[in-house]
């Protein structure tokens, strides 16, 4: 049966699907406890001995569990390589559960050979950040635009490479204690038990789990161990906005069963107001959950199972139209409502064979079902404005084998993937002439049920050997097998020929007309390898000074467009031509230093990056068509640097700055462009020499907190504030003078009280105390050189938000 015959099947021929997401699961849980069985039996007569036990500890009080538990600590890990004594357990990113933990990844990331920050659970508690999206501008060249289509739906840029699409595969992957997440829908994390956050710059996938050209976001939560520990926090603040939290982990069994739960619950009032439904939109109404069992059942064993899962009704995002009189005022009839329900599996196993090897295994099953009307564009008519459900099904499975032997060190696994990504898209298409005459306004909505299958298979190794006791050497091979299918039918909502309408009756055909005649079905596989290098050089030229050198191969995943909805032959051919997949090679000097132990850290790096490949949507002169398809190459270049001094006992200061240059250097097209009424010019396409969409020039932000007692007042006080800055943007490839995004600043500030007991503190933090309302995303239609619409989504206004939190 294809993929989309399976989708449009009848109700009970899906239940093969459900059987089949269950036996995953059991499989997968199977494979633990058997693990846990035999690995029980051989640990009665094996006993630990090398390396191993000079790995940090979980903070467990038993002594041999301390050892096991260093070794096993690694979900959502981002291994990074430690120049000189390189230890197999060590990921791109390393994990954390106390503050000796973060600290030690501090230190881990100061050893490897790859530009990385990390923002310990510490920092963003000083920093007052609550959820991932006030990331942005904290790191350098990391760009996340601050309104995204909806709350649970994040999208990041690194250097200049990112996804525009939230229905695509990310630039950036987003990865959940080593777990995958296909699609920046659902990627939203704010939970009490989020240990650490790291963002890998540069070509991941050398060491475990799935690829990404632009680099990784790697979000780490708390595993439970011996330690009991409970925090509850209750906030309120602007907007009628709240949250609520729990957290608690200790053990069920001492040194053998520890649990973990972390609930959340977001919500906030509307920040604008729509004037044609007398409705607010851009709410927020959020909850998400965690739990986790960690098993440790020998010193050699260590088996952790988290279940999490999201329930997001926020409204999606609602846009205004920079032509009304009030740029902020929505105008839409549709109401972007929106039902987002995820449920997720993660199970983490670590094994010690031997004082050599040590065998790690992520196992991940994540699902979502969405239901979104979609306003897109913030027009009163309603044109290209889409109601849509979205089923993701995701499983993961990635196996490998940590070695040391002395000056040499090395990971070797394998990765699978698969994913089931299913749409029904009612879609608003305009048809005939852009115009706000409504007369003359013309639509022809459509029915799209799109089945789109991703397997993805990898094998992967990295060695490091140490030639000196100072000077390291690197090198990582990947080779990948992605295979894809994709499966449409569209249908029109019209129910005669030519299928188009006028103004009157559109709003009910778009909600509750039933498909009539089909325009065309479409279904196709393709299948594409790549074979990834990686080399590297570390020289630890003293205690306090690493310089290093590196090249790395990325790739970003070819497939099939998500958007095929024009009911001509053109539409059919634009759901079967595929687009290969985008490589980037990334070429990188930095060096990592501590010029004052324990008081400064500065780290800085040089890139560049060349583009093959790359994968935009726009016309493809060949077919005529606007689709995502290669449209060329292009290049990035770009420095960083990233500092933190702790000035005095009490007084911190912490800096990022980056520079980028972006540039669409060749384009698979011919430039098209057209003159307004107005004498301005608006590109067609994109053009050579362009910059590259998301890429702004110049980035920084600078933080300072200071801590201090007040005489004959208990506890501890801090205040700190912080300033971002970012400069100007083009929001796609066409490189408009109208998508240029303005520069823009924003200013927060936090105090806070810490009782002398460290069980409670009160927190009071201003966000964007300037109060701009800058746009976040732009976009502009005309018809017959004159504007018809010009839709923007502006980040939120100035907020006040004050919580109380209790930690035991």
């Amino acid at each position: 049966m294809t993929p989309f015959a399976r989708h449009v099947a009848p109700a009970y021929a899906r239940k093969g699907q459900t059987t089949l997401f269950r036996l995953l699961l059991c499989t997968s849980t199977s494979a633990a406890l058997v693990c846990s069985f035999v690995a029980t039996a051989h640990g009665a007569t094996r006993t630990q001995s090398g390396p191993q036990a000079d790995l940090p500890s979980l903070g467990d009080k038993h002594p041999t569990r301390r050892k096991a538990g260093a070794a096993f600590r690694k979900p959502a890990a981002v291994k990074p390589e430690q120049p000189g004594n390189h230890h197999p357990a060590v990921s791109e990113t390393l994990v954390v559960s106390a503050s000796s933990r973060a600290d030690h990844l501090v230190d881990q990331a100061q050893k490897t050979a790859q530009s990385i920050s990390v923002l310990t659970g510490d920092r963003l508690r000083a920093l007052g950040v609550t959820d991932i999206r006030q990331i942005s501008n904290l790191t350098p060249n990391l760009y996340q635009p601050r309104a995204s289509v909806g709350y649970s739906a994040t999208n990041y840029f690194i250097r200049g490479i990112g996804e525009l699409d939230p229905q695509g595969e990310p630039s950036v992957g987003t990865y959940i204690d080593g777990v995958y997440l296909p699609r920046t829908l659902g990627t939203m994390q704010e939970l009490l038990d989020i240990e650490a956050i790291a963002i890998s710059r540069g070509p991941v996938g050398f060491i475990e789990g799935h690829q990404a050209e632009g680099g990784a976001v790697r979000i780490t939560t708390e595993v439970p161990t011996n330690r009991t520990h409970v925090s509850a926090l209750a906030g309120y603040g602007s907007y009628n906005e709240y949250r609520l939290s729990v957290a608690a982990s200790g053990a069920l069994l001492k040194d053998k069963i520890y649990a973990s739960i972390a609930l959340n619950h977001h919500g906030r009032g509307s920040i604008d107001h729509n004037y044609t439904l007398n409705r607010g939109e851009n709410n927020i109404d959020y909850s998400q959950g965690r739990g986790k069992l960690r098993f440790t059942p020998n010193e050699r064993l260590d088996i952790t199972l988290a279940f999490d899962g999201t329930i997001d009704n926020s409204t999606n995002r609602g846009y205004g139209n920079l032509l009304n009189p009030y740029r902020y005022g929505l105008y839409s009839r549709i109401y972007p409502k929106n039902n987002y329900n995820e449920a997720g599996f993660t199970g983490n196993i670590n094994y010690i064979l031997d004082s050599h090897l040590t065998l790690h295994g992520t196992t991940g099953i994540r699902g979502y079902d969405m239901k979104g009307d979609y306003d897109n564009y913030g027009d009163a008519y309603i044109r290209a404005s889409q109601l849509l459900s979205y089923r993701d099904r995701a499983y993961s499975q990635d196996v490998h084998l940590n070695g040391e032997y002395g000056r040499f060190s090395f990971t070797t696994g394998a990765f699978f993937f698969y994913e089931d990504w299913f749409t029904q898209r009612r879609a608003n298409n305009a048809a005939g002439t852009q115009t706000n005459n409504p007369a003359l306004i013309r639509y022809q909505p459509v029915y799209a049920v799109i089945g789109q299958l991703t397997r993805n298979w990898a094998v992967y190794g990295e060695a490091h050997y140490r030639i000196t006791p100072t000077l390291t050497a690197t090198a990582g091979l990947r080779f990948n097998w992605e295979d894809h299918s994709n499966s449409e039918q569209l249908s029109y909502l019209v129910a005669s020929s030519p299928y188009t309408q006028g103004v009157a009756n559109n709003l009910q055909t778009l909600y509750s007309a039933t498909p009539g005649q089909q325009a065309w079905s479409a279904g196709v596989t393709r299948s594409w390898t790549q074979l990834l290098p990686k080399g590297a050089l570390t020289w630890q030229a003293t205690s306090r000074l690493m310089p290093y050198v590196s090249i790395s191969q990325g790739s970003k995943s070819g497939g099939f467009d998500y958007r095929a909805q024009t009911p001509t032959a053109l539409g059919r051919l634009q759901a079967l031509l595929p687009y290969k997949p985008e490589i980037l090679t990334t070429y990188e000097i930095g060096a990592k230093t501590r010029p004052i132990s324990g008081i400064l850290t500065a780290n800085a790096d040089i890139f560049y990056n060349d583009f093959q490949n790359i994968q935009v949507t726009t016309l493809d002169p060949a077919s005529g068509l606007t689709r995502r398809y290669n449209a060329g190459k292009g290049h990035s270049v770009g420095a960083e640097f990233e500092t933190s001094a702790q000035v005095t006992k009490g007084w911190e200061i912490n800096g990022t700055a980056s520079w980028l240059f972006a540039q669409l250097d060749s384009f698979a097209g011919t430039f098209s462009q057209t003159r307004l009424a107005n004498g301005q010019t608006l590109n067609g396409t994109p053009r050579a020499g362009g910059p590259l969409p998301y890429s702004p020039r110049f980035q920084m932000h600078a933080g300072t907190s200071y801590r201090f007692t007040v005489p004959r007042l208990p506890g501890a006080w801090r205040v700190g504030a912080d300033i971002a800055y970012q400069s100007s943007l083009f929001t796609d490839a066409l490189t408009n003078a109208q998508t240029r995004l303005p520069a823009q600043t924003y200013v927060n500030a936090i105090a806070a009280w810490t009782s002398a007991n460290h069980r409670w503190t009160v927190t009071v933090n201003g966000r964007n105390l300037l109060d701009h309302r800058y746009p976040q995303t732009l976009s502009f239609v005309q018809g017959g050189g004159v504007p018809v619409y010009y839709a923007a989504a502006f980040n939120d206004p100035r907020t006040i938000y004050g919580s109380v939190e209790f930690r035991l």
